[in-house]
């Protein structure tokens, strides 16, 4: 076996045990990293038990400590997910909302064994290998949040680890 087979062999192997890894850790518990540019999500429990908030996350880029959230949305039955920079708290209108939405899209999660992508599972379900946001990357970019980057981060962010 050459020494690129061997490599190969090397990062299936990784790739399986990062798997196998996320699997094992709910999803409330479990951090995502983008490739291109080490942006991170952190997810945490939803805030509360009469809330409709079904997941927390949280990510730094820069300087910009940011918040989100993911709402279940009836009408069109997706879990839609919101990165907010500094949002008042309390009851605010859509327009105030808006204003400090950087992020807002379906979410979805990536099985890299059998590359199928399904919504973002339910609060105590297995975290997934990946998460795709649509259209995240651009939206980083032409907010206040991505002036200073030189690179756009990428869509999918891989399984990274799990908080105890």
């Amino acid at each position: 076996m050459g020494a690129s087979s061997r490599a190969m062999v090397l990062l299936a192997a990784l790739a399986l045990a990062d798997a196998a890894f996320a699997a094992d850790c709910p999803i409330e518990k479990a951090s995502y990293r983008e490739a291109e540019t080490g942006v991170e999500l952190v997810f945490s429990a939803a805030s509360g038990e009469n809330t409709p908030v079904s997941h927390g996350f949280r990510s730094e880029i820069g300087s910009f400590k940011l918040d989100g959230h993911v709402m279940f949305d009836p009408e069109i039955e997706r879990p839609v997910g919101m990165l907010m920079n500094n949002c008042p708290d309390g009851d605010v209108t859509g327009a105030t909302i808006a204003a400090c939405t950087i992020w807002k899209g379906i979410v979805y999660g990536i099985d890299e064994m059998t590359g199928h992508v399904d919504l973002l599972p339910p609060e105590g379900a297995d975290a997934p290998d990946a998460i795709l946001l649509p259209g995240f990357g651009p939206a980083v970019l032409s907010s206040v949040v991505g002036k200073g980057m030189e690179t756009a981060p990428w869509d999918v962010f891989e399984f990274k680890g799990c908080a105890a």
